[in-house]
Parts: C-alpha cells; sequence; structure tokens
C-alpha cells in the first residue's frame, strides 16, 4: 500500500491510517502551474483543497477591479471550505504562486465527510475549523496592524471581561 501525501503534513500525521486511505479515495490530485486560478472571487463554491505542496496566494478583488493579496496559503493548509459550509460564493480569488499540488474535495464528499458521525468525520471537521481559526487569528492581527493598534494579549480580554477571568 502506497503511503498517503496527507501522511507528510502536520495536521493529517495523527489520522489513522485506514482514515487516510478513505481521504485519498474521496479526493483527487491536481497540480496548477504557476499563475494558474484554482479558486476565482464571487464563483459557486464547487470544491475544497488541501495543499500538498507549493504557495498559493489569497487575493480579493476591490471595487474597481483592483486585486490586493491577503495572504499565502502554505502547504498543509485547507482552503476553499467557507463557501462549502455556508453555501454562499467565493469571497476571494486564490492562485498558484509556484507549481502548487492539491488534494481536492468535492462540495458532495465535503458535506458528506463534514456531516457524518463517524470519527473521520470529527477529526475532518475539526482540521477544518482549527483552519478557520488559524484565518480569523491571522484577519485580526492584519485588522490591527493595518490600523495601527497593538496585538491583544490574553490580559487584555481577561480585564475586559466581568470578574476578569477566562474560565
Amino acid at each position: 500500500m502506497t503511503e498517503s501525501p496527507l501522511r507528510q503534513l502536520p495536521d493529517f500525521a495523527e489520522f489513522p491510517d485506514h482514515d487516510l486511505a478513505l481521504l485519498d479515495g474521496i479526493c483527487r490530485t491536481l497540480v496548477f502551474p504557476p499563475d494558474s486560478v484554482i479558486i476565482e472571487q464571487d464563483e459557486r463554491a464547487r470544491a475544497a483543497y488541501v495543499l500538498y505542496s507549493g504557495q498559493v496566494d489569497i487575493t480579493r478583488r476591490l471595487p474597481g477591479g483592483k486585486r490586493t493579496s491577503l495572504g499565502l496559503v502554505a502547504p498543509g493548509a485547507i482552503f476553499g471550505g467557507i463557501a462549502l459550509l455556508d453555501g454562499g460564493t467565493r469571497a476571494v480569488s486564490c492562485r498558484a504562486v509556484t507549481e502548487a499540488k492539491v488534494l481536492e474535495i468535492t462540495a458532495a464528499d465535503f458535506s458528506r465527510l463534514t456531516e457524518a458521525s463517524t470519527p473521520l468525520g470529527a477529526r475532518f471537521l475539526m482540521l477544518v475549523c482549527r483552519q478557520l481559526v488559524r484565518d480569523l487569528r491571522q484577519t485580526n492581527q492584519r485588522i490591527a496592524e493595518l490600523a495601527g493598534l497593538a496585538p491583544l494579549t490574553a490580559s487584555d480580554v481577561a480585564a475586559s471581561i466581568p470578574g476578569g477571568s477566562l474560565i
């Protein structure tokens, strides 16, 4: 049996072999050459992706057509899942900076997997949630930088809560 390419990614390292085999069975490997579009802003979501190798630039088209980079996606990241979770259209575009090898999971398989009451479904949904939290933290940090604000510390957050406790 060939080892899953997912095994090399830190977020998938603890997945049992049989779960990785199931994921490999529903994912399709795609290779995007540099400067090719993987996701286009405002399109309907057809799939989510796990970046196996390469770099992907996340951009947003602004009014007037200008694009601004929101950051790079590194290997191991899951991207394109938000529109699958909420049924909306793509909020950003994703373009390969270097040759990008991705594992594609279709919208139907993504739904079946994230809605399944199985250990694999729970593990995969937790990965998606962790990626969303990482993205949210980066976005909050970027907003703070753009606004000239110092990043919030745990003490700042605790001080804003009655009783001063995070628990």
